[in-house]
C-alpha cells in the first residue's frame, strides 16, 4: 500500500527557472552590468543559464567543489560577455546566494497538489541543491510544513542519481521501495536514479517524446498526481 511520496524540489515544486531569472534582472541592475559589457540583459541571463547547467553537471560528476561552482558560473559568464577581468564583480555569487533563495514561486499546481495530499500520504523532500539553501528556500516559500523529512545529497556525501541518497531517504523516513513514490523533474537524476533503486517514479515534463519505462509515468502538469494519488 502507497504510503509515502518522495518529491524533488528545485524546477519540481520551486519554480528555479522563474526565481533564478527575477534574481538575474535584479543583479543585472545592481552591478550595472549595462555599463559593463555591451551585451543585452537577456544576453546575460542566457549566457549565466548556460554556465551554470555545465558546472552542475561537473559538480554531480564530483569535479569542481561547491566553492568553485558558486563563483565560476558569474566570471565564466562575465568573461563571455566581454567584461574586461579588473570590473568583474568577483562578490556577486555571494549576492546572488543571498537573493535567489528568498524569491517564492512555485511550479503550476505545486501548492494545491501539496495540500491535496498532505492528509492522504507521507510527504517526503529528497534535493540534490546546497543544504543551506535549500532550508531557506523551504522556510521563505512555506514549504517546509509539508514534508515529514527532508534528504539533502550534500549531507549524504552523495548526489542522486546515486543509489545511497535514496536509500538514506528511505531510512529517515522509515519507508519501502513498495511503499514509496517519487516525483522529479531530471531524468537523470530523479526518474533514473528513484527507478535504479526500485521505486515508482513520476517525471514532471514537457517534453513530448518522454522516456517510457514500466516504472515511470510521464505528467505534463502537476495536477495530473491528483488522478493518480
Amino acid at each position: 500500500m502507497l504510503k509515502n511520496i518522495f518529491f524533488d524540489l528545485d524546477h519540481t515544486l520551486w519554480d528555479f527557472d522563474a526565481n533564478a531569472e527575477e534574481t538575474l534582472r535584479e543583479l543585472y541592475q545592481i552591478y550595472q552590468v549595462r555599463y559593463l559589457s555591451p551585451y543585452s540583459e537577456q544576453d546575460f541571463l542566457d549566457i549565466y543559464v548556460k554556465n551554470n547547467a555545465e558546472m552542475w553537471k561537473l559538480y554531480r560528476k564530483n569535479q569542481v567543489t561547491k566553492e568553485v561552482l558558486r563563483s565560476k558560473r558569474f566570471i565564466d559568464t562575465f568573461r563571455e560577455m566581454e567584461v574586461d577581468e579588473k570590473d568583474i564583480p568577483m562578490n556577486i555569487w555571494q549576492k546572488y546566494l543571498e537573493i535567489c533563495p528568498s524569491k517564492t514561486i512555485l511550479i503550476d499546481g505545486a501548492r494545491d497538489l501539496l495540500n491535496y495530499l498532505d492528509d492522504k500520504y507521507n510527504l517526503h523532500l529528497i534535493t540534490n541543491g546546497f543544504a543551506e539553501v535549500q532550508r531557506r528556500k523551504l522556510k521563505n516559500s512555506d514549504l517546509s510544513k509539508y514534508f515529514k523529512t527532508l534528504t539533502i545529497s550534500e549531507e549524504v556525501g552523495k548526489q542522486k542519481p546515486h543509489p545511497i541518497v535514496f536509500e538514506t531517504a528511505l531510512k529517515n523516513s522509515a519507508a519501502t521501495e513498495k511503499t514509496s513514490h517519487y516525483i522529479g523533474d531530471n531524468l537523470e537524476a530523479d526518474i533514473k536514479g528513484a527507478i535504479g533503486s526500485g521505486w515508482k517514479a513520476y517525471w514532471y515534463t514537457k517534453d513530448d517524446s518522454a522516456y517510457s519505462h514500466q516504472d515511470c509515468t510521464a505528467i505534463k502538469h502537476l495536477s495530473e498526481l491528483k488522478e493518480i494519488f
